[in-house]
């Protein structure tokens, strides 16, 4: 492994650790403000290798409320905003629409590769962002992602990127709760619509969708306002709080989120050095 893709690897594990640990500081202080510590732990998992995110995120314009025309932006789309990316890597990596994509318009509504007409939207749910922060996600979207992306050149690298894409978006989204002293995030992550026969059904955003609605408020001001106007109701969400149960499964996202890092580090230390031997001419 050269010491760029090391450079690289030792980012995202930065960050996804101090990821960990504002879950555990949000979770540990329920029923009061986040501190400015837990922002701080945050903070410090960021350089430059994240700052990528940062400029798209903060570049990404915002929809009227209620929106006029389409919005839409998802995972692939983001590491695909990435300028090392190549061409063929960035049309491989447009599969990731249906692991975390978000889009909305006068039209439909709908989340991770699916859309679905606003006239057979029965209500939107609102939920804790925080809450869809869990081992289980995480591990769902890994996995995914390594199963979508075909075996095209930069494959490993591109899958470090989306999941450093990922990480960051999710803590963008914790930080500026922090900020605000909020200790939680509710956003419409969850469409309940009429399926076939009229059956009700069920679509909840992934990791990123919601994580996308908590850092983008406009965003989330705007899909609600889309549906109020079209006269679908938008319920809020469960009081609750975090318990003990979710202190211990936040814990363990912080140590899920290291292993996969150290995952990716092997696989991409294993693949440098298989390109290193098959670039050695044999001796004799």
């Amino acid at each position: 492994m050269n010491e760029r893709d090391e450079a690289i690897i030792m980012e995202v594990r930065g960050r996804l650790r101090g990821f960990g640990e504002v879950l555990t500081s949000a979770a540990t202080e329920a029923g009061k403000n986040i501190t400015s510590a837990a922002a701080g732990a945050g903070r410090s998992g960021l350089d430059a290798s994240g700052e990528w995110v940062r400029r798209v995120l903060g570049a990404l314009p915002a929809p009227a409320a209620p929106a006029h025309e389409q919005w839409e932006f998802s995972l692939g789309a983001l590491v695909c905003s990435h300028p090392r990316v190549p061409g063929v890597t960035a049309k491989a990596l447009r599969s990731l629409d249906g692991i975390g994509a978000l889009r909305f318009g006068p039209e439909s509504v709908g989340f991770d590769g699916e859309d679905i007409p606003w006239e057979k939207v029965v209500r939107l749910q609102l939920h804790d962002a925080f809450s869809a922060m869990t081992t289980e996600a995480l591990d769902a979207e890994i996995d995914r992602i390594r199963g979508m992306l075909p075996p095209i050149p930069g494959r490993k690298w591109a899958v470090t990127k989306v999941v450093e894409g990922l990480a960051t978006v999710a803590l963008a989204a914790l930080e500026q709760a922090s900020d605000q002293r909020l200790e939680s995030m509710n956003v419409a992550c969850e469409i309940t619509y009429r399926g076939m026969l009229g059956r009700e059904k069920a679509l909840r955003a992934n990791l990123f969708s919601t994580a996308l609605l908590a850092q983008q408020m406009d965003v989330a001001y705007s899909l609600v306002a889309t549906a109020q106007a079209k006269g679908v109701p938008v319920l809020s969400a469960d009081p609750g709080s975090l318990d003990v149960k979710t202190v211990d499964r936040i814990r363990a996202l912080r140590q899920r989120t290291d292993a996969v890092v150290g995952e990716l580090q092997t696989e991409q230390g294993d693949d440098t050095a298989e390109n290193g031997a098959a670039a050695t001419p044999a001796s004799g």
